[in-house]
């Protein structure tokens, strides 16, 4: 027998909060401090072989050991850089959108990962709308808007298009700034959304949309009812007449607790009147966007500004970052990593002399490079204060012995090796991206937006 299995848009969003709490700080047995788990580090400088085309990343074991190797810096990632988001739908006029049904899966996505069904807008206002009815199937007009404190829970925006809108949440000014692109929007993500504690409950009924209108309807001579049957309670409406025809249906009342619902037009006047009411989500339209806009994504953005502190050179460029869970520091190891930001690169300090190593280049002891006994990169040499710092070390190093550059051709004498701060090869890296090179500046600051999808 054959299983046909899905992951639901609320399975997604248990990832997505999984990894929206994951840098919450926690207090490990035995520890006084609360730690932070998440760390965002950039990696390789040596210039991919197409660098205006770098390779997809492997997940192989022998890559992700290399990954560690070319680390030069880890930098703690906080709460507040983390945000769910979901897929950008600029409100355009002339546009059409789809409308909400409780029997379609309205977040369901194409082979490319996009929205095939597109029902929420974001406006100029930095709105976040769902649409409800689209008038069958017309062109939106008008832009959905409410002035600030004008919202509440009943209202539907409705313009001269006779779209019917459902507000949602608002973008605020800090998000927007470091979550938002040309791609992605920040979304709101509920501290579990209790249904017994919304009025809406299993779901109530915020419009019910006209397919067709009918003919011959005359309220002046007959009594028009709109009946709203189902297994939950309080919805009533009434029906809005032009012409004969019903042009809408007015819900004077969303009532509560319905999974489903019917409505009925009856009426001494008027006949072939089609209408339909869609439930809403548990709990209500907007009690939890997340979920209800589908989201299954979860965006990190991190900076790195300038030197940090003197941790990272900035005279270099590099070509991978990446998002690492649980390290452990090097100092009383294995405690986890608690530090705002360390460098994973082995500082050696040098004897002065003449010649200079260079960036990228292999610096080595042992009577050649081939026959070596200790490798590494090197990063950046400081030459004020002859401290060579080396990233993807290979071999044991032996001080007072001669260190040589091997495109450079300097020779000096390693006097002392100070090791990273951070303990190579802990931790799991969760996220993978290579790039083209980033070129990194004394006063510059890179703001990294890394999504990663469930």
């Amino acid at each position: 027998m054959a299983n046909k299995i899905v992951i639901a848009p609320g399975g997604k969003l248990i990832q997505v909060e999984q990894t929206y709490y994951s840098p919450v700080a926690v207090v490990p047995p035995n520890l006084t401090t609360p730690i932070g788990s998440t760390y965002c580090f950039l990696a390789k400088v040596e210039p991919w072989s197409d660098e205006t085309n770098p390779p997809v990343p492997s997940v192989d074991v022998k890559n992700q050991k290399q990954i560690f190797k070319n680390m030069f810096v880890v930098k703690q990632v906080r709460t507040g850089d983390i945000s769910p988001v979901i897929q950008r739908v600029d409100w355009q006029s002339g546009f059409f959108y789809d409308y909400y049904r409780d029997d379609v899966d309205m977040t369901e996505k194409d082979l490319n990962g996009n929205l095939i069904h597109k029902f929420y807008v974001k406006t100029k206002y930095d709105q976040v709308f769902k649409c409800l009815w689209n008038n069958n199937g017309a062109m939106s007009l008008d832009e959905p808007f409410f002035e600030p404190g004008t919202y509440n829970t009943n209202n539907i925006f409705q313009g001269t298009d006779n779209y019917k809108w459902k507000f949602m949440y608002t973008i605020d000014s800090g998000s927007k700034v470091k979550f938002m692109d040309s791609k992605w929007l920040p979304v709101i993500i509920s501290d579990s959304p209790n249904p017994s504690t919304s009025l809406a409950k299993a779901g109530n009924i915020d419009v019910i949309n006209v397919f067709d209108g009918g003919s011959g309807y005359d309220p002046s001579n007959s009594i028009i009812t709109v009946t709203i049957t189902g297994d939950g309670t309080g919805a009533n409406a009434v029906a809005n007449v032009v012409n004969g025809v019903i042009d809408d249906i007015v819900v004077t009342s969303t009532g509560s607790n319905y999974s489903y619902a019917n409505v009925a037009i009856t009426s001494l006047s008027g006949s072939g009147a089609i209408v339909y009411a869609n439930t809403s989500p548990v709990g209500g339209h907007g009690n939890n966007p997340a979920v209800e806009l589908g989201c299954d994504h979860v965006m990190y953005s991190i900076e790195f500004s300038g030197s940090e502190n003197g941790v990272i050179p900035t005279d270099i460029d590099f070509h991978q970052v990446g998002i690492l869970i649980n390290p452990t520091t090097a100092y009383n190891s294995p405690n986890p990593a608690n530090g705002a930001i360390y460098r994973t690169t082995t500082d050696l300090l040098v004897a002065p002399g003449f010649g200079v190593y260079t960036k990228d280049e292999l610096v080595y002891q042992g009577t050649s490079l081939s026959a070596s006994t200790f490798v590494g990169r090197v990063l950046s040499f400081d030459v004020a204060s002859n401290v060579l710092k080396l990233i993807n070390i290979t071999g044991n190093y032996t001080l007072n012995g001669s260190l040589f550059g091997d495109d450079s051709g300097t020779t000096r004498t390693l006097l002392s090796v100070s090791p990273p701060t951070f303990t190579v090869f802990s931790g799991y890296i969760a996220y993978i991206e290579n790039r083209t090179g980033v070129q990194r500046s004394a006063d510059g600051i890179e703001q990294f937006r890394l999504v990663l999808g469930y």
